[in-house]
């Protein structure tokens, strides 16, 4: 009995060393990709993926943006705000409720596009969505448990970018 406890021990050791390498390995990724758009493009991915986004969708409220990239929506304004002062996005109010603005890309922005490498938030979305359904479940339940265990400082944190401070 002590030895097969003994192996379940080590094998949960093993199991959360495995888990820490990947952590590593996903947070290094990003964060090399981060400075690799930042050299290129003069930029943080989090504004790159904001204009994929918008790219993708054009005319898109803010508040649609700010879910899509999982964002606040003030997160979101300031990000705009910063892309619009570089020429790259307009925002247009629309006739029939001048409160709902709609973003666009300018001609700048999508000439940035044309060269630009795609964001890492983006790949880390598109494999997380191509997980089995029954990983993307266990994944969700287990890291949203280990943050309740972690007691995060920063509950907030969720809907900030990665790349932004």
């Amino acid at each position: 009995m002590k030895n097969k406890k003994k192996f379940v021990e080590e094998e949960r050791e093993q199991r959360t060393q495995n888990i820490l390498r990947c952590l590593r390995i996903l947070f290094r990724t990003i964060q090399h990709h981060s400075r690799v758009i930042e050299k290129e493009c003069g930029m943080s991915s989090a504004k790159l993926w904001m204009l994929w986004e918008i790219f993708n969708n054009p005319g898109l409220k803010v508040s649609q943006l700010a879910d899509a990239l999982i964002i606040h929506a003030s997160t979101c304004s300031n990000l705009l705000d910063k892309l619009q002062e570089a020429g790259l996005v307009r925002r247009k109010r629309t006739n029939n409720d001048q409160r709902t603005v709609r973003v666009f890309l300018t001609e700048k922005g999508t000439q940035l596009l044309a060269c630009a490498p795609r964001p890492a938030q983006g790949r880390l979305s598109e494999g997380l969505s191509r997980l089995p359904g029954q990983y993307l479940h266990e994944l969700e339940e287990g890291l949203a448990s280990l943050v309740v265990m972690i007691e995060s400082i920063d509950s907030t944190g969720g809907m900030m970018p990665m790349t932004e401070k």
